[in-house]
């Protein structure tokens, strides 16, 4: 992927946006990428969901906002963020 991005030309780089889903590492390694090379870039975070209606908070994940860190529960409010915000 990282030989794919480097190809292309500004034009078509500017067309590309990343989704991945799978294990935090995994998501993590596609948000450092998408990074990397300027491109937007949203991940579905994996996380066990007791409730699944954000009762329990137990699905909760720290993202950074405008106003600073915040707790955001990935039942309601995602389960896809914008990887920036997440890692």
């Amino acid at each position: 992927a990282d030989a794919w991005l480097s190809s292309l030309g500004a034009a078509e780089l500017s067309e590309v946006e990343v989704f991945a889903c799978g294990p935090t590492p995994m998501l993590e390694a596609s948000a450092n990428l998408a990074r990397r090379h300027g491109v937007p870039c949203q991940v579905s975070l994996e996380e066990f969901m007791a409730c699944a209606v954000g009762g329990c908070a137990g699905c909760t994940v720290q993202v950074r906002t405008s106003a600073g860190p915040a707790m955001k529960r990935v039942c309601v409010d995602g389960p896809v963020f914008d990887a920036y915000s997440v890692f």
